[in-house]
């Protein structure tokens, strides 16, 4: 074997970042494990910032134990010391100093939803979370679906509806939900006037309390309330209509194929771009200004209009999410073993996920 063989076939490292609140969508963590999962031949470190007891239980299946680090100094001081071949960072939008020092020690950076300076820095840059008003950027910044890491569970997900059932509307808003839109959500459905059945998910860390929710489904023998971090999945399957915020959910409600209602929590994810009707979802906009009716109508488009719902689902399928983790997959192990010095290799390793990724 020749020296050049000798070192394409030689055992790389890859590191994975992350830092996200107790308070905010834990799909970074998700996004995370999922990859780790995937790589067999590569020796794997996984970083992660103050982690909360559901980030490190997300984590737990990967097998791998995760260094835990204060701040910036600290994971600069791990990566000096171990040198990964390749270093991925979710969760956080990077200053640019950080970044430049990173690489000056990593030969390959690559960011997921990175929205800071530092990204102009790293390698490639993807953005699931892209918006709908776009500048110019580099060609090394890559958007779109294809940028979605799809989860395990959530690849898995079967439909078990039952069409003789009420319809099962599913109210789901990840993370601390810090505009309460759970209970705006919960007290207009309250007042449609036909038999449906409807579960809120309320995700563990939950900034409001929960009682005031348990309290007005007393009064509504259809509506139930559940509070866990695993359930989601199983929802999924049984659910005729979504309604979720416009952040990752609409993400997993496209890979099973569901009618899905949008309602943003803040002005950023009314901003995001893949939530709208072209992609299967009704976008009702702000969840400060939603309207009793506004929501009623849109829940009623869907429990009425087969074709509605059809076009609905036609338009999440077609977007074909479940493929995307191979090719992620096949990206990162070019940078951990090619390590790309040009933005020629990314117009060639992009070329079948043209249509969908936007450079």
């Amino acid at each position: 074997m020749t020296n050049n063989q000798t070192e394409n076939h030689s055992k790389k490292t890859i590191a994975f970042a992350v830092e996200v609140s107790s308070h905010n969508d834990l799909y970074p963590v998700e996004r995370i494990a999922t990859l780790v999962k995937m790589f067999s031949d590569e020796k794997i470190l996984i970083f992660i910032k103050q982690p909360s007891e559901l980030a490190l239980k997300k984590l737990a299946a990967t097998g791998i134990e995760p260094i835990s680090y204060r701040d910036q100094k600290q994971l600069l001081q791990y990566i000096s010391k171990l040198k990964p071949d390749l270093l991925v960072r979710d969760g956080i939008n990077t200053e640019l100093e950080d970044t430049e020092k990173l690489k000056e020690i990593v030969p390959a950076l690559v960011h997921f939803d990175d929205f800071g300076e530092g990204g102009k820095a790293a390698d490639c840059v993807l953005h699931t979370l892209y918006r709908e008003i776009r500048e110019k950027v580099d060609p090394h910044y890559l958007t779109g679906p294809s940028s979605f890491v799809v989860p395990e569970k959530i690849a898995a997900i079967t439909s078990t509806e039952d069409e003789g059932e009420r319809p099962h509307i599913v109210v789901v808003y990840e993370g601390s939900d810090s505009e309460n839109l759970t209970y705006r959500t919960m007290r207009h459905l309250m007042q449609l006037q036909i038999p449906v059945r409807i579960s809120v998910l309320v995700d563990p860390s939950y900034a409001h309390d929960i009682d005031e929710l348990n309290m007005m489904a007393l009064s509504r023998r259809n509506i139930t309330v559940i509070q866990a971090a695993d359930m989601l999945e199983t929802l999924l399957s049984q659910a005729q209509i979504v309604i979720c915020a416009a952040s990752y959910t609409p993400y997993k409600v496209a890979v099973v194929g569901i009618p899905c209602i949008v309602i943003s929590q803040n002005e950023t994810e009314i901003m995001h771009a893949f939530p709208r009707d072209q992609n299967g979802f009704i976008q009702l906009g702000s969840g400060r200004k939603l309207k009793q009716s506004h929501l009623q109508n849109a829940v009623m488009e869907l429990l009425l209009h087969e074709a509605r719902r059809d076009r609905a689902i036609r338009n999440q399928k077609k977007l074909d999410l479940q493929s995307n983790n191979h090719y992620i997959y096949s990206m990162l192990i070019n940078f951990a073993h090619r390590t790309p010095k040009t933005q020629a290799f990314l117009v060639q390793d992009h070329t079948k996920k043209t249509p969908r990724m936007i450079q």
